[in-house]
C-alpha cells in the first residue's frame, strides 16, 4: 500500500472492511475475529476513528502482542502486517475456518461495527461454513413407523456390520464406528 493509497481510505472513512485504531488495545482481538468471520478486512493503527493521522511507534513488541492476540483466537488467525510511516495495517483475510472467537466472544463484521454474534447467529455461520452437517443433525420429527428395517438390515450387511445389538443403539453408535473406518 502506498502513502495515497492510505490517505484515500482514510478520506472513505471506516466500513465494512476498514477499522481505524488510534493504539493499541487489547479489544483489537474483537476487530480481527470479526473481519475472519466476515469477508476480511484492515485495521488501521495509528489513525483517530475521525480519520486523523496519530501516528504510533511501531515496535517488535507491538507486533509481538498483536501476533499473540490472533494466536489466541479460537481457532488461531495469520494476519499481515505492514508499516507506511507511522501507520500499522492489520490485514485480516476472510477465515477459512469459521466461527472465529476470542477470549471477548464471537464477532461479525457488520457495517463498520463488529458486533457480538448470538447464539443463532453463530450456529447459523457454523451450518453454513459446513460446520455442523445437514445429515449429522438430529431429525425431530422422525418416527419409527416411517423406519424401513429391510434397507436398514440391508446397509448393515453391506456395511459389515453386526445386528447384534438393539436397532436403537447401533444408530446411536453409527458415526463412531464411520470415524474409525480408514
Amino acid at each position: 500500500m502506498t502513502e495515497k493509497q492510505l490517505h484515500n481510505i482514510i478520506e472513505q472513512g471506516e466500513g465494512q472492511f476498514i477499522e481505524f485504531k488510534e493504539k493499541f488495545e487489547k479489544n483489537l482481538q474483537k476487530e480481527i475475529v470479526a473481519f475472519a468471520n466476515a469477508s476480511g478486512g484492515k485495521i488501521l493503527l495509528g489513525i483517530s476513528n475521525l480519520g486523523i493521522i496519530k501516528r504510533i511507534n511501531i515496535t517488535n513488541k507491538l507486533k509481538s502482542q498483536i501476533q499473540d492476540i490472533v494466536y489466541h483466537c479460537d481457532p488461531s488467525i495469520v494476519v499481515g502486517l505492514s508499516e507506511i510511516k507511522d501507520t500499522l495495517i492489520i490485514e485480516v483475510k476472510e477465515g477459512v475456518n469459521k466461527p472465529y472467537s476470542c477470549s471477548l466472544g464471537f464477532f461479525m463484521r457488520m457495517g463498520a461495527n463488529s458486533q457480538k454474534m448470538k447464539r443463532d447467529e453463530i450456529l447459523r455461520l457454523a451450518i453454513k461454513t459446513g460446520k455442523i452437517r445437514f445429515d449429522e443433525q438430529i431429525c425431530t420429527t422422525f418416527s419409527w413407523k416411517d423406519f424401513d428395517e429391510d434397507k436398514f438390515e440391508y446397509y448393515l450387511k453391506i456395511a459389515g456390520i453386526s445386528y447384534n445389538m438393539p436397532r436403537e443403539d447401533i444408530l446411536k453408535n453409527l458415526r463412531e464406528k464411520s470415524l474409525r473406518i480408514p
